[in-house]
């Protein structure tokens, strides 16, 4: 095989080993992302949903800062040191108004209450997921570098990320 192929057959086996490391945690951040729909909680008071994204990138070997750029529920989630800084961001606030249950048609949990019409349980567990993934993939290849996941409040009408780039995170 020339050199390009073997770099071919190279990549596709680090995506795939990838694609492996998602699916074995797919079915538990899953379950994350449906408690995150279940609490709905709006900007800025999203005290459950980013206390159980930190509990999970704890859990899974992260370094966890709290409370960064002045908001309550942001937060920073580490692993690794040096360069490259991967990072990838998280969102989980929900909306006012737009409570709905698991259904096609409209039907709110609560009249009036807060949900997620933007999937934002889907982005914050799944970029969870994309995290640990990549996490373990650094672990078992010997891949040096810094991974953060930026768990950024308010993101519908609060400018949460502002304030976290405002802080230099």
């Amino acid at each position: 095989p020339t050199r390009r192929s073997s770099d071919l057959v190279g990549l596709f086996a680090q995506h795939l080993q990838v694609i492996q490391l998602v699916d074995r945690h797919a079915a538990h951040f899953s379950t994350v992302s449906r408690t995150i729909w279940e609490y709905a909680e709006v900007g800025y008071r999203e005290q459950k949903s980013s206390a159980l994204l930190q509990k999970e990138l704890q859990a899974a070997g992260f370094k966890v800062q709290a409370g960064v750029a002045d908001e309550p529920t942001a937060f920073v989630a580490s692993f690794g040191e040096g360069s490259p800084v991967i990072g990838v961001m998280g969102e989980f606030d929900a909306l006012p108004g737009l409570s709905q249950a698991a259904a096609p048609d409209r039907s709110p949990v609560v009249q009036g209450g807060p949900g997620h019409a933007c999937g934002h349980n889907l982005l914050g567990s799944g970029s969870a997921l994309a995290a640990v993934a990549i996490k373990e993939y650094m672990e078992q290849n010997h891949v040096k570098g810094t991974l953060r996941y930026y768990g950024t409040p308010a993101e519908e009408g609060g400018d949460g990320k502002v304030y976290m780039i405002r802080a230099g995170l």
